[in-house]
């Protein structure tokens, strides 16, 4: 694991509230603390949560390019909030599903969501804010992994 990625893990244990437990970064030989550990597994469970349920979604179509992610601020929780716009392409109103990834200034992968926007009216651009599910500090930025129509 390179420098950078170990530090970045380690800067988002501490702001998960793991510090006391990672304190170090490793345990002595080298290998990432368990608390390290559970922060990585943490971000990688959020987005393969978020995977999973566009996969339930039966009969859609891809629709990222219907979906931008607009600037992050930081809410009075600390946690992510990002302007989605949906603009429906099709000639119906559609329910859209996205993934949400919140990266750091180093563009690593702090936190996933899934967005749900209901009744998106064809060419009509809808505002939507997602959220990240825990504290996050720095700069950050949103992309959208997958979005579907439905």
């Amino acid at each position: 694991m390179s420098g950078r990625r170990m530090r970045t893990i380690c800067a988002l244990s501490l702001m998960a509230a793991l510090a006391a437990a990672a304190a170090g970064c490793s345990d002595g030989g080298g290998e990432p603390s368990s608390a390290v550990s559970r922060a990585s597994a943490a971000i990688g469970s959020a987005e393969a949560s978020a995977k999973a349920q566009l996969k339930k979604i039966k009969g859609g179509a891809n629709a990222k390019g219907d979906v931008k992610a607009g600037s992050v601020s930081l809410d009075k929780s600390g946690r992510a909030v990002a302007r989605i716009t949906i603009t429906n392409k099709s000639h119906n109103t559609a329910d859209y599903a996205m993934e949400v990834n919140f990266r750091d200034a180093d563009g690593d992968l702090v936190d996933a969501t899934l967005l749900r926007v209901p009744s998106v009216r064809p060419n009509t651009p809808r505002q939507a804010t997602a959220r990240s599910h825990r504290k996050l500090t720095g700069h950050i930025t949103a992309q959208i992994g997958h979005a579907v129509r439905y």
